[in-house]
């Protein structure tokens, strides 16, 4: 087995690179690439004063590790039990489960209790280890904590490059107070998964793809049925309070461009691309209007272009 270990948190260029040279590996030793990643991110048990918010979700990291070809991935509870283990405990565990032929690592790994273990350690105790250089983007070593920073900052089109994509959350649509339908812009509100890191608050230009959800009561004639197959849709994104109307619950949703239908219990993944403007409190709702109009046409514009 060719492994790699890590928090892979938002799997990112740099991270793509990791996973690209365990592929390799493993087709060089004869034998399958796994990657091990943790739940929760480690710094949340050893340091909960400073849990990072996520870049990607477990199930949007498991998608993009696949997709970037690894064979298996296997996720570790984090907690104490496992910060607790030596360097020798930990690999003695692996090993019970697996053979390991050889180590891909990042430059910085490091593993064990008190973080002992590292590319020294496992050459030390007869292992075959192959160390990642940093990955670097514009003379920049590529690290998470600089995405988690661009998005906060809503620096997204910046943040995509270092992903290699763009940022995205997901979540089924919930009910709202349809304020959006009543200005003629109907919007979908999504459920935002806990700890799910949020982009700065604002309008942003994006996309979003629609991914039904099973038949509401299929098989027993309740209830319309949804559509059958992913779509995507331009889409003008709002992250904030609608301060225009007094709001106080955090928002994310999406106006769907030339989209008519129904979108209650279905799920929408929406990809942030560029940032358009802070959230604004207008003091009526024409002003606010306007500016959703301009939104849209600027949407289109940068989306489509």
């Amino acid at each position: 087995m060719a492994l790699t270990v890590g928090s892979f948190d938002g799997v990112h260029l740099g991270h793509v690179d990791v996973i690209g040279h365990v592929v390799a590996a493993a087709k060089q030793t004869d034998s399958q690439s796994a990657l091990i990643t943790f739940e929760p991110h480690p710094r949340c048990v050893l340091d909960p004063g400073n849990c990072p918010q996520s870049i990607t979700t477990l199930q949007e990291k498991l998608a993009l590790v696949e997709a970037a070809g690894i064979s298996h991935a296997i996720v570790l509870r984090f907690d104490r039990e496992l910060a607790s283990l030596s360097p020798q405990e930990f690999i003695e565990r692996l090993a019970a489960v697996m053979d390991l032929r050889r180590w891909v690592i990042g430059y910085d790994f490091a593993f064990g209790r008190g973080r002992t273990g590292s590319a020294q350690w496992l050459r030390e105790h007869g292992h075959q280890v192959e160390v990642v250089p940093p990955f670097t983007i514009d003379g920049h070593d590529l690290h998470s904590s600089e995405v988690r920073r661009l998005i906060t900052a809503g620096d997204v089109d910046k943040a995509n490059k270092l992903l290699g994509r763009e940022y995205a959350m997901a979540g089924p649509v919930e009910a709202g107070e349809k304020v959006g339908r009543r200005l003629g812009f109907p919007t979908a509100n999504i459920a935002v998964e806990p700890n799910k890191l949020i982009p700065a608050l604002g309008a942003y230009a994006g996309r979003a793809r629609l991914t039904p959800s099973p038949h509401r009561g299929e098989g027993r004639g309740e209830g319309p049925k949804l559509a059958t197959t992913s779509a995507d849709f331009v889409a003008a994104l709002s992250v904030g309070y609608r301060p225009t109307f007094g709001g106080t619950q955090l928002r994310v949703e999406a106006f769907l461009l030339d989209f008519e239908g129904d979108l209650y219990q279905q799920r929408l993944e929406l990809r942030f691309v560029r940032y358009l403007h802070p959230d604004i409190k207008f003091p009526d709702t024409d002003e606010l209007v306007e500016q959703l109009m301009q939104d849209v046409a600027d949407t289109r514009r940068i989306v489509t272009s």
